[in-house]
């Protein structure tokens, strides 16, 4: 195996907008999109850029708008949230909320040199299984996570579960884990197929490394499942 992921993600469709009044809120928020949160002039996608906030940076908010929109990712497939007006140590503005989290992410370093955020959680433990199947199951628990690590005939499976992330904070999550680099260009998971509450992605990884399928799933008891495989 080549690379073994770090984590998970997806997109429901599309949401109406609600009210457009605001309220007051005062607190921390730490951008996790893995290609930076974009501050914006005024609270819409097509406003001046002001300038894109690194991942990992921790930025204040002054107030959050009522009004529910969607931060479109591809055809028919969004991230619903509202916009935050936000103040960092040079400049204010408004980020949509999608791009970040309550949760002080860990930042960690790709063997690519990609930096990434790490919202598992604190490790709790890990534990082995051995089915009659003859796989290898190892099931690591996280405070945010629970890892599934199976290995079988040279395959493996990778499987997150996320019973307390919202759907934005998972798909970023595997959005920061399964991209790479193609020279200088980030190279981003991207929706292939729908079938019902399981969206199938790319790997960011290219076609020279071993994963070979990335999968999110969002259950009716809450959770999301993010889920890739690859052989050696």
């Amino acid at each position: 195996m080549k690379k073994t992921v770090l984590a998970a993600i997806g997109a429901f469709m599309l949401l109406g907008a609600s009210s457009s009044t605001s309220s007051a809120s005062k607190e921390r928020r730490y951008v996790i999109n893995v290609s930076g949160a974009v501050l914006h002039k005024q609270p819409s996608f097509k406003s001046a850029t002001v300038r894109t906030i690194p991942v990992g940076s921790a930025v204040e908010i002054q107030e959050t708008l009522a009004s529910t929109v969607t931060q479109p990712i591809s055809a028919g497939f969004g991230l619903p949230g509202r916009w935050m007006k936000v103040t960092t140590p040079s400049s204010a503005g408004y980020i949509f909320s999608a791009d970040l989290t309550a949760i002080r992410p860990v930042i960690e370093k790709g063997i690519d040199g990609l930096r990434h955020i790490n919202l598992l959680g604190a490790k709790k433990g890990t534990r082995e299984e051995h089915p009659k199947t003859g796989e290898l199951r190892t099931i690591t628990e996280y405070a945010n996570s629970t890892y599934v690590y199976t290995s079988f005939d040279s395959c493996f499976d990778h499987d997150y579960t996320f019973r307390k992330l919202a759907l934005h904070e998972v798909y970023h999550q595997m959005i920061n884990s399964y991209s790479g680099y193609d020279g200088q260009k980030l190279v981003q998971p991207t929706l292939i197929s729908r079938k019902g509450n399981v969206y199938t992605f790319t790997c960011g990884f290219g076609s020279s490394d071993a994963a070979q399928e990335l999968k999110l799933t969002v259950n009716k008891n809450g959770s999301i499942v993010i889920s890739s495989y690859d052989c050696t």
